[in-house]
């Protein structure tokens, strides 16, 4: 037993370091423009009787994420590589002139790279990534023929110094990723849920302990005013008998406790991960019986509501996948502390105020339309 146990865990082994080495040779193979110029390291192959030279390079495109300044792209990416395994040059043409002749073909390639990437982010839907590959594609074996063609395939070396010298110009003004611009809505929408410590004071204090409640919030700003419609729910055990015209729950048993309020805000304080909100606005405070049944009772005021939200920025998304009906969205998440004041008064025996500490998880975005 304990050698066949030895045997399942040197196999596993095996499998683990197997698979390691696939994932990394599977990576080098590729070379990417970025990766500097080419050597004649990168051409692998064994010459083919019909061919003395020849660069496999592959376009193509794939969806993906990429990170930059702290900021995740979602969407379709353009890539560009050669493959050094299938591309081969034959010994008697390994000189400095064929290896700036196969450089100008992968300088072409990087261009049409970022030429097809600048295209995709105007696309109305993904439907129409498909054609304007195969056009691109199109273009890019043209423009390589047009380059051999017109160097009668490396002999002129001139031709060969001039497209070299056109070509690296034309890629140092652009850059192998640029980020999509898109325009802005003003408009922002967002989500949170979470949690709220609630003090009571006043009337409010004698009859209902410190609770802790379930917290949803929807919130929108046009530029940067906002405005929100937050609630809470829980319920406290009665330290006294609660009474409001016919409405009366007895001490010892619980009542429910409501809050929904909507509010205006206006940031005082904002930077890339940390924004401070100050709002104003008015709420309904409702009370009712803890109880499962379809005849329970229930009453309700209204109050002011006052506050301070307190945000850290956790990660901004950029998704500029063109969807079916060409929308796409930024946004980001972020953590909330929240502290606000809420008033109400039932009658004069019934009246009093909460203090309520929240925090919060919650995300916001916004649209992004082509300019």
């Amino acid at each position: 037993m304990f050698l066949r146990y030895n045997l399942m865990r040197k196999q596993l082994l095996f499998l683990v370091i197997l698979a390691f080495s696939c994932t990394i040779s599977s990576q080098e193979y590729r070379k990417y423009w970025q990766d500097g110029n080419l050597t004649w390291s990168d051409f692998q192959a064994k010459p083919t009787k019909n061919n003395p030279a020849y660069l496999a390079y592959v376009l193509m495109y794939q969806t993906d994420k990429k990170t930059f300044d702290d900021v995740h792209y979602y969407g379709v990416f353009a890539d560009a590589y050669i493959d050094k395994s299938l591309s081969f040059v034959h010994h008697n043409l390994k000189d400095e002139h064929h290896l700036k002749y196969n450089q100008v073909i992968f300088n072409l390639v990087e261009l049409h790279k970022r030429k097809l990437q600048k295209r995709i982010y105007t696309l109305n839907n993904i439907f129409e990534i498909n054609p304007l590959f195969s056009d691109t594609k199109s273009h890019l074996e043209r423009e390589v023929l047009n380059f051999q063609e017109e160097g009668n395939y490396g002999i002129q070396k001139e031709v060969t110094e001039q497209w070299l010298l056109k070509t690296t110009e034309k890629l140092a003004t652009t850059n192998s990723f640029e980020k999509p611009d898109f325009k802005k809505s003003n408009w922002t929408y967002g989500l949170n849920g979470g949690v709220d410590f609630g003090f009571y004071g006043g009337e409010y204090n004698e009859v209902f302990n410190n609770t802790i409640a379930i917290s949803l919030g929807f919130e929108f700003s046009y530029k940067k005013v906002f405005m929100g419609v937050n609630m809470n729910f829980t319920n406290s055990k009665l330290n006294s008998d609660l009474n409001e015209g016919s409405f009366m729950i007895p001490e010892g048993e619980r009542s429910t406790i409501g809050l929904l309020n909507a509010y205006f805000g206006y940031p005082v304080y904002e930077t890339k991960k940390f924004r401070i909100i100050p709002f104003a606005g008015y709420g309904v405070t409702f009370l009712g019986e803890a109880v499962d049944q379809d005849d329970q009772q229930e009453i309700s005021t209204g109050g002011a509501i006052f506050g301070v939200n307190f945000d850290l920025k956790n990660k901004k998304t950029v998704n500029f996948t063109p969807t079916i009906f060409g929308l796409r969205e930024e946004g980001n998440s972020y953590f909330r502390a929240r502290v606000f004041m809420s008033t109400s008064n039932f009658n004069q025996t019934l009246k009093g105020y909460s203090v309520n500490i929240g925090f919060a998880y919650g995300f916001e975005g916004k649209f992004l339309s082509k300019k």
